[in-house]
């Protein structure tokens, strides 16, 4: 199915030249000419055929401006999903930049190549490839585990087999059962649990696959219903008959996991009337939960294997949630960058005045370098930051640490008005850390408090080193709504968030940082008194896990 796009532009002929070159690109595009009529076309679209992938959305529109029709679209469950890529003849940072904060995945500045719409474009699509895969494999995961949970609430075998003979025994209400498993040795068949009139009846006993009703359900894969085994080609008393009853009907079903048969369940005499499909779609149902049950070892197998895919994507991991930290800073990095500029501008343009004492012109030309300094400093340490990290572990201190974050994150906390109290102990020892992890630990912690506390609050940052100087502490409180017992509980599982925007991975990401380096993330909180975020950090790690 081709990628669906819907062009808002009010230039006919700038939308013209997009659906051309998306057209031969095997995309399908719709057009709308305003604000208004693209969430419209959205809102339909998404409701009644498949949605529509990307948003290619001018800014300057009559009406309802790109902004505007951003801020709708993130706000409805319906559109939030949605990718957009916003095409602007806006060209300063704080324009570009705004659009993305707000939830835009790309921009796009007018005029532009027809290569570079096509190449941003496949960038976006790809990421969306990514989060749909990375999407669906979480749903895949919570499903495996609600199974695991349910039929593995014993992971004693034989204590699952006799519940479900128990159970099957209840509700069928049969004279007799049994359970049978092939031996991955011998390829024999095993009868493992009985339920008989007499105790032990044929446990432990072994046949062929092929033999009585039993081995032929096992052979073939298919379920098999008698009511009446006299003269039935496959009944074999020995295999479906018992010492101390007449055998008249037998229900069996194979155990079956991914298309492989490990066994099966039989029942025999139905003792209020005659065995039924809904019978057989029962015992079918209890089936599938005991196969899961025997192929738990294989289950946990492909568990460790895709531990170990997690472990190698890890690295990947960190770094995306680095960039997403960076992004959530965008609009204020923007401004920060923006102040020593214009700052370079004026005094340079002073300088330059024909009339202007040489005294004043290298005062103005001094202050331009500063400020030039200044700037050279902002961009390093962005570097610094979003730099993937090497995992090199070195001497590192905390306190350094905690103020590099706040330098980078201090336009934010500036516009959102926000008071940060630091009380740093000067006596903290040196641990041995990754010092770029650390930053994103706690550049993540500090974004988060800002996001929850309001215009005008106080936050909170202190460190020290505990009396056995064992473990260094580092605690960030807010002045916040705080969170419940609840959602603490499940704060460090990813995909788990309380903000309409959140990825729901910066914690989980954080919390598998600090443990690898042997630390714990505590947080403590009530509704209504803020929260408390504590990063405990052994000051002497064996080491730190890749």
């Amino acid at each position: 199915m081709s990628p669906r796009v819907l062009i808002a532009d009010d230039d006919p002929r700038v939308a013209e030249l997009i659906r051309d070159v998306l057209g031969m690109a095997d995309f399908e595009v719709l057009e709308a000419r305003s604000g208004e009529e693209a969430l419209e076309i959205l809102r339909r679209e998404n409701s009644n055929r498949p949605p529509i992938d990307l948003l290619l959305l001018d800014i300057m529109m009559p009406g309802m401006n790109g902004y505007q029709v951003i801020a709708q679209a993130k706000e409805d469950p319906v559109l939030a999903s949605t990718s957009i890529l916003v095409a602007t003849a806006l060209t300063s940072i704080t324009d570009k930049t705004l659009g993305l904060g707000m939830g835009a995945d790309d921009y796009l500045t007018k005029p532009f190549d027809p290569r570079e719409l096509l190449a941003r474009v496949a960038v976006i699509m790809r990421m969306r490839r990514t989060e749909q895969a990375l999407r669906q494999r979480n749903q895949e995961l919570a499903a495996l585990n609600e199974i695991s949970r349910t039929v593995t609430s014993s992971l004693d075998l034989d204590e699952v087999l006799v519940a479900t003979m128990r159970g099957i025994r209840e509700i069928l209400h049969v004279e007799a059962g049994s359970l049978v498993l092939v031996d991955e040795e011998t390829g024999e068949l095993v009868f493992r649990k009985t339920l008989s009139p007499q105790q032990g009846w044929i446990t432990g006993r072994s046949f062929r696959p092929g033999e009585g009703i039993v081995g032929h359900v096992v052979a073939s894969g298919r379920p098999y219903l008698v009511n009446d085994v006299i003269g039935d080609p496959h009944f074999l008393p020995r295999v479906d008959g018992g010492l101390e009853f007449i055998t008249r009907a037998v229900l069996c079903v194979p155990l079956m996991v991914r298309d492989r048969v490990s066994g099966a369940i039989a029942v025999i005499n139905k003792q209020d009337g005659p065995f039924t499909e809904a019978d057989l779609d029962l015992l079918q149902t209890m089936a599938g939960s005991v196969a899961v049950a025997v192929e738990n070892a294989q289950l946990y197998s492909e568990l460790a294997e895709f531990a170990q895919e997690l472990e190698r994507s890890q690295a990947q991991l960190v770094q995306a949630e680095k960039m997403a930290a960076i992004g959530r800073l965008a609009a204020s990095i923007a401004h920060e960058i923006n102040n020593p500029l214009q700052a370079i501008h004026n005094n340079l343009h002073l300088a330059a005045l024909a009339q202007l004492p040489e005294e004043k012109r290298r005062e103005f030309l001094g202050m331009a370098q500063a400020e030039t300094e200044r700037l050279i400093e902002i961009v390093q340490r962005m570097l610094d930051f979003y730099r993937p990290s090497r995992g090199g572990m070195a001497q590192v201190n905390v306190n350094q640490v905690v103020e590099n974050v706040l330098a980078i994150a201090h336009k934010r906390l500036e516009h959102s008005r926000i008071a940060v109290h630091t009380r740093l102990a000067p006596d903290i020892p040196p641990i041995l850390a990754v010092p770029d992890q650390l930053a994103q630990v706690f550049l993540n912690i500090l974004i988060n408090a800002v996001d929850a506390t309001p215009e005008g609050g106080d936050i909170r940052i202190g460190t020290l080193v505990t009396e056995d100087g064992e473990w260094v502490l580092v605690a960030f409180r807010d002045s916040g709504p705080g969170m419940t017992a609840e959602q603490i509980a499940h704060i460090f599982e990813p995909f788990y968030t309380t903000k309409a925007n959140g990825t729901g991975l910066g914690l989980a990401v954080s919390y598998g940082i600090i443990e690898r380096h042997g630390g714990t993330i505590e947080v403590s909180s009530q509704p209504g008194q803020g929260a408390t975020f504590i990063v405990r950090l052994p000051v002497s790690p064996a080491r730190v896990k890749a």
